[in-house]
């Protein structure tokens, strides 16, 4: 094993075993390869007299009992601050398109529904004209000898339907960019 590959592999290890995170099983493993291994013995040494200056220049701070129930009151108003902030705009948020849904929804129906009425007039208006034309009589004609008399009836009231039904959905498109 090379000396950059040794150091890889212990590196950490022997901070943790200075700071005493290593579990029983790594630090029997830990203390056996330190006694034999003089390169790791030098790096502990090393380690610790930085750890020794490092506490040296900084002594540990300690913080009063209240400090934990302090630091987290703070948390729980600041989460709590911005879960009521986020509650109210999104409330407001839904207030507003639901406005604008019913408005908009009042707005089309003011529109269509004029437009299917004027549809279904149209269509009640070319059925009396079918009636009376000589297209309508040929179809019914030719269809009675063909279906019978109720399926005559049938096609007669199914032609002026789909006419009536495109007439009234051209003006209801028609109308509906006017809604916009």
């Amino acid at each position: 094993m090379t000396d950059v590959d040794h150091d890889l592999e212990w590196n950490d290890c022997l901070q943790d075993g200075l700071d005493g995170e290593l579990d029983p099983a790594e630090q029997a493993s830990f203390d056996t390869h330190v006694a034999s291994c003089p390169r790791c013995q030098t790096r502990l040494k090393r380690l610790e007299s930085l750890d020794q200056a490092l506490q040296t220049a900084a002594p540990p701070v300690s913080l009063d009992a209240s400090f934990d129930a302090r630091l987290f009151a703070k948390i729980d108003d600041v989460d709590e601050t911005r879960r009521a902030a986020a509650r109210e705009r999104v409330q407001s948020e839904m207030q507003l398109e639901l406005q604008l849904l019913a408005r908009n929804w009042r707005r089309t129906l003011g529109v269509i529904v004029p437009g299917i009425i004027a549809g279904i007039a149209l269509a009640f208006s070319l059925a009396a004209y079918f009636d009376t034309s000589e297209l309508m009589r040929t179809l019914v004609a030719e269809s009675a000898s063909d279906v019978g008399s109720a399926g005559a009836t049938f096609i007669h009231m199914l032609l002026t339907s789909m006419v009536g039904a495109a007439i009234g959905y051209t003006i209801a498109r028609w109308l509906t960019p006017a809604a916009n």
